[in-house]
């Protein structure tokens, strides 16, 4: 399969500065502006306002973020393993909700352990940090892929899609996540249409899916979050596809605020909704009364873009960044091993049981 025409670099790791590089989510589509930094604390400030955002991107940063603790640590190797974690504990905070970041956290801090453990140098220990955080990220551009291969089968020519938020290249690396079928299907020559919602109050969808569909061509139509029911009955639409930044073990999805809704649409409808993310993005440990649903800044709902005062002064807003969607709405999960389908709670386990037998493979 060819990948998504777009040549999207969301992060990556300056071998020569030994410093993390980023592009600026919240100013696609206007401008497109990279950062840099050796800084934790900045870092953790690109996560909470949204400059690096999405799931898997976030499990990336994760680990660039202990890459940089371990390359910012004195020469000694108690002080790195140290520094990581208790700068792992700061960046794993900076968004609660979505699983991938702590995950990338701790990988890269279990690798500093082992090393640590079988006699590593300091030299070699940072060394290794860098390594696994740039194999985690090439991990996670190949699941991008297999993810498109084991969904693209989904979609038909003549389907109608719909996408909330952005799970494509700049939440994901690589082709996406949801937006890896829809690409995968486009590139074998099957036509459809696509509604991209807008995904307020910080308009994902409008800014970064369409502005990324868009540079590979694909035919799409931005829609305001509260047209979603009428054009679902309207214009047919077949599915929505959407990412999550944490799935339960009994299928419970978490993803952009919008997605319950849209799930609860398609049923009604007798639409599909699939939820496409790597394995990564699993939790098979917490509950639902467990997670932690974030509460963003109200003001990102009393404004436009941070610029335009929409609300009247005095009045309060409220401003979930995500929803649960309980596994009954959810018609497939995609990830890179497959696709699972109720029951979940078999076919989740079955999964996880395939990725840790991956993983143990040498």
């Amino acid at each position: 399969m060819r990948a998504a025409s777009t040549k999207i670099i969301p992060i990556r790791w300056d071998d020569r500065k030994k410093e993390v590089v980023w592009l600026d989510n919240s100013q696609i589509p206007w401008k497109e502006s990279y950062y840099s930094t050796k800084s934790i604390a900045r870092l953790c400030r690109a996560i909470k306002s949204l400059q690096i955002r999405g799931a898997p991107i976030l499990g990336e940063a994760g680990a660039y973020g202990i890459a940089l603790a371990a390359c910012n640590s004195p020469d000694s190797r108690d002080s790195i393993l140290r520094n990581a974690r208790s700068q792992g504990a700061v960046i794993s905070s900076a968004r609660p909700t979505a699983v991938n970041l702590s995950w990338g956290v701790n990988k890269i801090i279990s690798a500093l352990q082992s090393a640590h453990d079988s006699g590593a140098s300091a030299t070699e220990m940072k060394s290794i940090a860098v390594f696994e955080a740039k194999r985690l990220q090439r991990d996670n551009i190949s699941a991008t892929i297999k993810i498109g291969e084991n969904g693209k089968r989904l979609i038909n020519d003549g389907d109608v899609l719909m996408t909330v938020c952005n799970a494509g290249t700049l939440a994901c690396d690589g082709i996406g996540t949801s937006t890896a079928p829809i690409r995968a299907a486009w590139a074998e020559g099957r036509r459809f249409k696509v509604l991209v919602t807008y995904t307020a109050p910080l308009y994902q969808g409008a800014r970064l899916t369409a502005w990324e569909l868009h540079k590979d061509g694909i035919p799409l139509s931005v829609i305001t979050d509260n047209a979603a029911g009428h054009l679902i009955r309207e214009e047919k639409v077949t599915a929505v596809w959407a990412g999550a930044d944490r799935i339960l073990s009994d299928g419970t999805v978490y993803n952009k605020i919008g997605t319950y809704a849209l799930g609860i649409l398609m049923d009604y409808h007798g639409g599909k909704l699939y939820v496409a993310a790597p394995t990564s993005t699993i939790d098979p440990r917490s509950r639902s009364s467990e997670v932690r649903i974030e509460q963003r800044d109200q003001e990102e709902v009393r404004r436009i873009l941070g610029k335009v005062e929409v609300v009247p002064k005095g009045v309060s807003a409220m401003n979930p960044a995500f929803d649960r969607t309980p596994p009954e709405l959810v018609s497939a999960i995609i990830t890179e091993l497959g696709v699972a389908r109720t029951p979940y709670n078999k076919s989740i386990k079955r999964m996880l049981s395939m990725a840790g037998s991956m993983a143990a493979s040498p």
